[in-house]
């Protein structure tokens, strides 16, 4: 499908739950319990709007969600922000669409007055390609917690500065 006109949404819809479960389990990286996390913050965002903590950002083109960014205030702190998650549907990958995402929600996040973006991500050899994502988007791993997920999957910490 050619893309065009990309744009982005921060208003939540209610058909964003469905779209959001579709997204994840697309990417084939989600046990069923995470895909209903993700679906489970949609939910609260629709419940609580901006009280919930939770914000959104998703990227469409031609009438489709392609991805989309979840992100929040970190409570408790006075510009730290993390990115629960990001992820661009199966068939739009390889496209460097969560590139162009992340940068937007990066832009987002600054603008906002964000000083530090928080990642949490696995150390399972699938996610390989998830932490050089980071990397290579300037994302530091500021730490590592040891069987953190389950025994021999570590909690990998990556954080990127406004500098």
């Amino acid at each position: 499908m050619e893309l065009t006109n990309i744009s982005y949404r921060n208003s939540v819809i209610k058909s964003d739950s469905e779209t959001v479960r579709n997204i994840v389990a697309s990417t084939n990286f989600f046990n069923p319990e995470e895909i209903g996390i993700a679906v489970e913050l949609v939910d609260e965002f629709l419940l609580k709007g901006q009280e919930s903590g939770y914000q959104f950002i998703f990227m469409e083109s031609n009438n489709s969600v392609l991805g989309y960014a979840c992100y929040g205030k970190i409570p408790g702190t006075v510009s730290s922000y993390a990115l629960y998650w990001i992820a661009v549907h199966d068939d739009f990958r390889n496209r460097s669409l969560g590139k162009v995402l992340l940068k937007e929600t990066e832009k987002v996040i600054f603008k906002q007055g964000g000083t530090g973006i928080y990642v949490e991500t696995s150390s399972r050899e699938q996610y390989i390609p998830t932490r050089a994502f980071y990397k290579a988007n300037e994302y530091q791993i500021k730490a590592r917690f040891d069987d953190y997920y389950d025994k021999g999957d570590d909690l990998v910490f990556f954080v990127k500065k406004n500098n």
